[in-house]
């Protein structure tokens, strides 16, 4: 045999051995990654399992936090007293019940769930307010104010500085989507 031949043969037998061993190494991942799954939480912490339904949803809309957990925040939040305190977490829980109802009725289209979803949350609102002092009220009222400019911010840099969709609140005035000049 000549030389040519035989390095022919060794350099196609190394470059099929690198293509195996890449074409595993992408594989690899990929198969790990739909192996790690973990069943969802419901709001009472206890797990399960994922159903057909709800692997086959490429995107499921973040749920609120839990009825107690949020009961903390706001009584941080507001210095909630304890009868205040009794007097919400039902309200709370009775709202995760109805958004988890509204999440899995199907015969909803998704502005239609959005929708409802929005109303339940105004009317959870009016019912944690008439629990409030007025203080309390002010002072929740401006901390929904500032989470939903937050939101809108976020909304308005995943747009990349564009106008917010039809439908969407605009952003206020003076703002142009730019972060603002550093101070001297």
């Amino acid at each position: 045999m000549n030389c040519q031949h035989i390095f022919r043969r060794r350099y196609f037998r190394c470059q099929s051995a690198g293509a195996a061993i890449l074409g595993i190494a992408l594989c690899v991942p990929i198969a790990m990654q739909a192996q790690q799954t973990t069943p969802p939480q419901t709001s009472e912490g206890v797990a399960v399992p994922r159903t057909d339904a709800q692997t086959a949803m490429p995107y499921r809309s973040p749920r609120p936090p839990r009825p107690r957990r949020q009961l903390r925040h706001l009584t941080r939040m507001l210095n909630l007293t304890p009868d205040q305190q009794k007097q919400i977490l039902p309200i709370l829980r009775q709202r995760d019940k109805q958004a988890e109802a509204l999440r899995k009725d199907t015969s909803l289209g998704p502005r239609q769930r959005h929708r409802q979803m929005r109303a339940l949350m105004q009317d959870t609102h009016q019912k944690m307010e008439a629990v409030m002092t007025a203080d309390q009220k002010q002072q929740f009222e401006q901390r929904m104010r500032e989470m939903q400019q937050r939101m809108r911010d976020r909304r308005m840099q995943q747009n990349n500085g564009q106008a917010p969709p039809a439908g969407q609140a605009p952003p206020p005035p003076g703002s142009n989507g730019q972060p603002p000049p550093p101070q001297r």
